[in-house]
Parts: structure tokens; sequence; C-alpha cells
């Protein structure tokens, strides 16, 4: 059990690290979900989440900090977008099953379709850093000098995946 001194420590390091981040996390979190609601939520699961691992930020400097903080952030932002897509093909498919509409453009639903299908099987054959380099390019539209710097490699390590 902590001491209370410690549980006294840990909660202004969390009210420091709230002040400092909040926006950044929200922003962060809002560039994915683009739902103000799902945002506010992801800011709380981030900071709850940074709290229960509070001992790790023990080791490590500002800047790693920030790094750590906002890849919580993006995970979880990356978890709602998933369960909101998740949900939405299961909308869709009691949509196509059950409501016809004039303007239903099943082309554009198949290509769609296949598309994912494509994404899917390329993930599965990349490496990890490949995968996180994916992740980084698509989910958040980042620059190859932004994400050898989030990953901590060199950009032509970054781009060849």
């Amino acid at each position: 059990m902590k001491k209370k001194k410690q549980v006294k420590q840990d909660y202004k390091k969390m009210e420091e690290l709230y002040e400092l981040y909040e926006q950044k996390v929200y922003s962060a979190a809002y560039s994915i979900l683009n739902n103000i609601q799902q945002s506010e939520d992801t800011v709380q699961e981030t900071f709850i989440t940074l709290y229960n691992n509070i001992e790790k930020l023990h080791s490590l400097d500002d800047c790693e900090v920030k790094r750590y903080i906002l890849k919580i952030a993006k995970n979880k932002a990356i978890d709602s977008y998933r369960k909101n897509k998740r949900h939405g093909v299961l909308l869709e498919e009691y949509q196509n099953e059950f409501v016809e509409t004039a303007n239903e453009n099943i082309g554009e639903w198949e290509q769609r379709l296949i598309f994912e299908n494509q994404i899917d099987a390329l993930l599965t054959v990349l490496n990890e850093s490949g995968k996180q380099v994916f992740k980084y390019k698509v989910f958040y539209n980042l620059s190859y000098q932004e994400i050898s710097k989030l990953m901590g490699l060199t950009e032509g390590n970054v781009r060849a995946g």
C-alpha cells in the first residue's frame, strides 16, 4: 500500500500532467475520432491509465513523458475508432439487409469492403514497426519526419517501414 506522502505526490504530479497535456490529449483524440464526447472520454481514459501506471513516469524525462502520454491517448482513441467502425459496419449490414434506400450505392460499398480487406491483408505481413508507421501515416496523417521523431528512428528507416 502506498504511503500517504507518496499518494499526495502522485496526485500533485497527475494535476501537473493534466494541466500540461489535457488539451494535447484532447486534440490528438479529436483528430482521430471527430467526436467531442468520445474525445473527452479518451482524455479521461488516458489519465486513468496514466495514474494506474504512475510508477513508470518516475523513470522518464519530460520528453519521454509527453510521448508516453500521447501514445496512450492515441491508442485509446484508435480503440474507440475501431469500436465505432465495428458498430458502423453492423449498422450498415443491418440497413443493407432490411432497408432499401433510393440513393444507396452498392458499388462504392463493395469497393470500400475490398479496400478494407486489402489493408487487413497488408497489416498481417508487416512487422510491428511497419504497422506502427502505417498507423501514424494513415490514422494520424503524420509526416515521415514526425514519425521518425516519435519512434526514435531515422527518417530513412521509417520510410523503409
